[in-house]
Order: structure tokens, then C-alpha cells, then sequence
């Protein structure tokens, strides 16, 4: 009896381990439908190559700023940092929140190619598309997040503590955080652009000129274009 039982017990873990492995790291879900439902959209808010990008875990992404406000230029948080933000919506132009695994931060197209125009009607403040060839810089933002990598305060419990200021975790995502995407993060940060942009737009900003081969890229690619006639 207690043989069976012990089988039972290895064959379950067998099978539990693996999918709750997947679950944590590989689960893929698509992001809400205003942001598929348009090239603009899907544009500026879009995630690009999500899979291939380690990307910033989202709960990581929303502390720094609050944890390390002096590493910014001035009060806004990213914005500050001169990245464009439309009101009302929750994430700036040019990243990207996507549930690979855990939800995570990646930067996309309109990271670069996007930039604040002046308010209209209504006093509402826009964001336009920047024509090819003409980039935002985003060296600024990696520069804040290598300081913060490099703050011994960029630690599981700090970065857990202002955590909690805006959510409560599961047992579980605190451990994960923890033990896990905290320290992986933080090691990552030291080059931030191998864990914010895809492979295939990190190679876009050392060539520009250089063709993409993905078909969405390539997609993108010309509907920015057609923005600029």
C-alpha cells in the first residue's frame, strides 16, 4: 500500500512540476484587445518579440521609480525621463505589459519612434509617430536602470516592501520574486538593453537600415511609414 501510494505521489509530481514550471515561465497570454485591435495601438503599446525579451517583470518596473526617484531627472516618474504618456491609460508609449510566464515590461517600436506633441482640443496631449530616421533617446532610461541595478538597495526586500505599497502577492509570486526575479533582474539591468528589446530590434538600432525578417516587424515598419504621408 504505501509502495502505491508513493507511486502515485511520484507520478503526480511527474506531471504537476513541469506544468507549474510552464505556468510560471512560458504561459503565453495575448494582451487585452483594444491594443490588437489597430496598427497604431499595437504600435505604441504592442509587445515585440515578448518571447525572445526577457523583459522587466511588471511589479520590478512600477517599484523602480518610486524606489529611486533620485536617479530621474525631475518628478513624472518615467515620463521624466522623457518617454510620452497618453492620460488615462496606464503604461507609457513604447512599453509593453505581457503575461509570458509572469507579467513582465518590454520595450517596443515606439520605445524610439515616438514622440509628445502639443495639446489639442480639449487640452489633451497627444503622441505622434516619428518619422524613420528620427529616434527618442532612450539612453536616458537605461541609464536609470543600470543605477538602479547598481544600489545595494535593489534588493528582494526593498524592492518587495514598495511592492507591497501597490499590490499584495500570492506565497507564491512572493517567493518567485524573491529568490528568483529579483536577482535575475537586478543582474540583467547591468545591460538593460539585452533584457528591455527583442533581438530583432536591438540588431533594427545597431542597423537601421537592415531589413526585418519577422512579417510583424515588417508590418509595423510600414505603417509607421505611411504615418509620415
Amino acid at each position: 500500500m504505501k509502495t502505491k501510494l508513493l507511486i502515485v505521489v511520484v507520478v503526480v509530481a511527474m506531471v504537476a512540476i513541469p506544468i507549474a514550471i510552464w505556468r510560471t515561465f512560458c504561459r503565453d497570454v495575448p494582451q487585452p484587445q483594444w491594443i490588437r485591435a489597430d496598427q497604431r495601438s499595437t504600435f505604441l503599446y504592442g509587445a515585440v518579440g515578448a518571447k525572445e525579451a526577457q523583459g522587466i517583470p511588471y511589479w520590478i518596473w512600477l517599484a523602480l521609480p518610486r524606489l529611486f526617484p533620485e536617479y530621474m531627472p525631475g518628478p513624472g516618474g518615467y515620463v521624466s525621463l522623457g518617454l510620452s504618456w497618453e492620460e488615462t491609460l496606464e503604461m507609457p508609449v513604447g512599453f509593453a505589459k505581457k503575461t509570458v510566464g509572469y507579467v513582465r515590461v518590454t520595450g517596443n517600436c515606439a520605445l524610439c519612434h515616438s514622440h509628445r506633441s502639443d495639446r489639442g482640443p480639449g487640452g489633451i496631449r497627444t503622441v505622434s509617430v516619428s518619422a524613420p530616421g528620427q529616434t527618442t533617446d532612450v539612453q536616458p532610461l537605461l541609464t536609470f536602470f543600470r543605477q538602479c541595478a547598481q544600489d545595494p538597495r535593489f534588493n528582494a526586500s526593498e524592492i518587495l516592501a514598495e511592492v507591497g505599497n501597490a499590490t499584495k502577492l500570492s506565497l507564491l509570486d512572493r517567493l518567485l520574486y524573491r529568490f528568483v526575479l529579483i536577482p535575475r533582474t537586478r543582474r540583467a539591468l547591468r545591460d538593460p538593453e539585452n533584457l528591455v528589446f527583442a533581438p530583432a530590434l536591438q540588431g533594427h538600432a545597431r542597423n537601421p537600415k537592415a531589413a526585418f525578417t519577422e512579417q510583424r516587424m515588417k508590418e509595423l515598419e510600414e505603417w509607421m511609414r505611411a504615418q509620415q504621408h
